[in-house]
């Protein structure tokens, strides 16, 4: 068996779009992925947002197995009566020492298991580093966290600290702080710890898309900074020369503009449905995102039918999701099956929603487009959804390992990295990981047998209620393309 001895630096940049990358806008990037091996095919996992992605790169692995289904969950066993921020450290070290938040073997586990190490260095939420690594801290496992030291491992910050100085501020849109993270990268955690695997995570250009989307002065200086950066780190690794590592640049998910808000918590209070957004009161719980979940709890199964039906009678209601049925169409008529996107585990929520997306027009429109859960006005670009634009990511890899010069349409993403990793390390996938060794962007590697399926369109419908999906079914995995109403 082949086994690597090269290591990994792997850098995402949140929310990028891959038709963001043009010479004009990112050439850095653009560059760099017209000489890499390219995955054409690259997808999201669903929802499509950050945490839910997150917890998929350091699993290798969707929602089914490792239980993050949204930013937020109902609290269920874990905090019961209340809400759950899965990466907020203060809610997380609340926890039952013994509850697992994330269900599934991750890579970190794996990696330690074989002799291997593994370092994170994470620029957003205080407690994310962990959905990236998993129990890092008992294993003796470096992150190094830009919500503040004090969420950082201690050996590692120290380090950092001596090297570089204090960290920059955590709030809001400061560019500064991918900045200082990519410095810690080449001048302090590669040349001192040498990882096996190192994840850098810029919460840029996402953070700004957020504020003034595509074209916006905030969003453009996000992604002429995100090039830099990109420029940063491709300098560094040329200069190690024959010791370079593996590189990858990554999304985690893109983006549609937000073209409209929807005050979802009013609407349902109006319905007199048994529904809340508060979760010491009786009734089914809202999670209220543009693309989001209701949890029965103790409410009575029979009013999931109602809300369902409700909702699909209004003109913001995008796709929906429930649990059971035959694996496409769900329990509730006119649902897709949750598991058909392989999102049935134990704490998913009995409806999935998604406020409806709408495509470019190519006049007023230039992008896909949707609405939002929220009672302010329309600004920025959200993600979340099935729109093919929040779905489409980055994936381009370069390095000793990997082909150049190479694009394939295989379809895979971000949860393939762990499994591409382990196959290289020749280290056995644990059961939980569904991602697979995408040996066709190796340079001595094979397309997997499952790399280009059929791409199918599933519809169901309930009266005037019809909404449709585009999908390819992998071996352990289904993944969306594409998912509209009407």
């Amino acid at each position: 068996m082949f086994v690597t001895h090269n290591r990994f630096v792997v850098v995402v940049l949140d929310g990028l779009r891959p038709d963001l990358v043009t010479p004009d806008r990112m050439p850095n990037l653009a560059r760099f992925r017209d000489e890499a091996a390219v995955l054409g095919g690259s997808r999201a996992l669903y929802p499509s947002h950050t945490r839910v992605n997150k917890t998929g790169l350091g699993t290798g692995t969707t929602p089914k197995y490792h239980g993050i289904h949204f930013n937020k969950i109902a609290g269920g066993a874990l905090k019961p009566g209340g809400i759950l921020d899965v990466a907020d450290f203060p809610d997380l070290a609340g926890l039952d020492l013994n509850a697992d938040l994330v269900t599934a073997t991750p890579l970190g586990e794996v990696l330690a298991d074989a002799d291997r190490t593994m370092a994170v260095i994470h620029c957003g939420a205080s407690g994310a580093p962990h959905l990236l690594n998993y129990r890092a801290a008992e294993r003796g496992q470096h992150y190094l966290s830009l919500a503040g030291p004090q969420f950082s491992s201690g050996r590692l910050w120290a380090a950092v600290e001596a090297e570089l100085g204090p960290m920059p501020s955590p709030s809001g849109v400061n560019l500064e702080r991918s900045r200082y993270a990519v410095r810690a990268l080449t001048q302090v955690v590669y040349p001192q710890l040498l990882p096996d695997v190192t994840i850098v995570w810029s919460d840029e250009p996402d953070k700004s898309l957020h504020v003034d989307g595509f074209g916006g002065p905030v969003s453009t200086a996000a992604l002429a900074h995100a090039d830099d950066l990109v420029c940063d780190v491709i300098d560094w690794w040329h200069g190690l020369g024959d010791d370079a590592p593996n590189l990858l640049f990554l999304s985690d998910h893109g983006h549609v503009e937000t073209s409209g808000t929807i005050a979802l918590n009013a609407l349902f209070a109006e319905t007199g449905l048994p529904v809340t957004t508060d979760p010491s009161r009786p009734g089914a719980l809202l999670l209220p995102f543009g693309s989001g979940g209701i949890y029965l709890r103790d409410t009575d199964s029979s009013a999931l039918a109602d809300i369902v039906s409700w909702m699909q009678a209004q003109p913001w209601c995008g796709n929906l999701l429930t649990a059971g049925g035959d694996g496409v169409a769900g329990a509730v008529p006119g649902t897709f099956s949750s598991s058909l996107l392989s999102l049935d585990h134990e704490r998913a929520p009995d409806l999935f929603f998604q406020l409806r997306r709408m495509d470019a027009d190519g006049r007023e429109r230039q992008y896909g487009h949707c609405l939002n859960a929220g009672d302010k006005g329309p600004s920025g670009s959200s993600h979340g959804g099935l729109h093919a634009e929040e779905l489409a990511t980055v994936f381009f890899a370069a390095g000793p390992d990997f082909k150049s010069h190479h694009r394939t349409e295989t379809v895979g993403g971000m949860v393939d990295v762990a499994a591409t990793i382990l196959s290289l390390f020749g280290i056995e996938q644990p059961q939980s990981m569904v991602g697979r060794p995408l040996g066709g962007l190796l340079a001595d590697g094979m397309e997997p047998a499952d790399a280009l399926p059929e791409v199918e369109t599933v519809s169901v419908s309930n009266g005037a209620f019809e909404q449709h999906l585009q999908i390819r079914r992998l071996d352990r995995r289904t993944v969306a393309d594409h998912g509209w109403v009407g």
